[in-house]
């Protein structure tokens, strides 16, 4: 039997495909705030931050920025499109745990780094060669997807790919099924995400992932969170998106940018 150290590192691992959160697909291309995603925990509904998504003047890029209950800033991420539709390059700050993460796609590797945010030094940085059978899906570009690949989960298809952990510096396959929805609804189309390995499966509680049918839009995302409390530890939140435009302010920080991603 797995050890309770080994159960909760697959646990940490699933946590970060809450960044899975999309590029809204046909926003104004004038509104600075494109989309913002309100996370509530999913037991006490109580509203744990909110996840603002920004244009900065560049097409191929996107910044999110995380705020919790009292307005503060808790991490940022920037992606970048240029590498595909499904795999965009981002890095992200956590300021809850003083990191930086970043990740992105060169020919056919996977490149992945963790580093405090005070140190240019990574902690963590690593390189996977892509499967070339399966496909590979970064962060963000997995709501690209899941529309590629629509018509096929409707069907019953399951669907895997193969999506970067930096924190474990390995690739972890991944599948995604059609399911019916945990939560009322009429009208939405409702997929389940999960562990491609059958065992560690049995471990870890799958995300939930409900989409708008005719305009194929996420609108719930119900799991493990990437955005960590005080200590680092994921939350279970219940994530609903709004796509109407979003104020300026919203998108405004004083923070200095982002670093760029420092892979070779």
């Amino acid at each position: 039997m797995m050890t309770g150290m080994a159960s909760r590192q697959y646990l940490c691992m699933i946590t970060v495909l809450a960044t899975l959160a999309v590029w809204p697909a046909g926003a104004a291309a004038d509104s600075v705030g494109r989309a913002i995603g309100e996370a509530r925990d999913l037991k006490s509904d109580e509203l744990l931050y909110r996840e603002i998504y920004c244009a900065n003047g560049n097409p191929d890029e996107i910044e999110v920025i995380y705020r919790n209950d009292e307005d503060d800033m808790v991490a940022r991420k920037l992606l970048d499109y240029s590498s595909g539709p499904t795999t965009p390059s981002f890095v992200q700050q956590n300021f809850y745990a003083s990191e930086i993460i970043a990740v992105d796609l060169r020919a056919d590797k996977v490149n992945m780094s963790v580093r405090d945010a005070d140190n240019a030094e990574p902690k963590k940085s690593s390189s996977a060669k892509a499967d070339g059978e399966i496909p590979v899906v970064i962060d963000a570009g997995f709501d690209q997807f899941v529309r590629d690949n629509w018509d096929g989960l409707l069907a019953g298809e399951k669907k895997k790919f193969l999506f970067p952990f930096a924190e474990r510096d390995q690739l972890v396959k991944l599948r995604i099924k059609k399911s019916a929805c945990s939560y009322p609804s009429e009208t939405d189309q409702c997929f389940k995400l999960e562990l491609s390995n059958w065992f560690i499966r049995l471990l870890v509680a799958p995300i939930e992932l409900g989409y708008d049918p005719q305009l194929q839009r996420l609108l719930r995302y119900r799991g493990l969170s990437n955005i960590g409390d005080g200590k680092g530890n994921g939350s279970v939140v219940d994530i609903s998106y709004d796509y109407r435009g979003i104020p300026e302010l919203a998108c405004s920080t004083t923070d200095p940018d982002l670093p760029a991603s420092d892979q070779s």
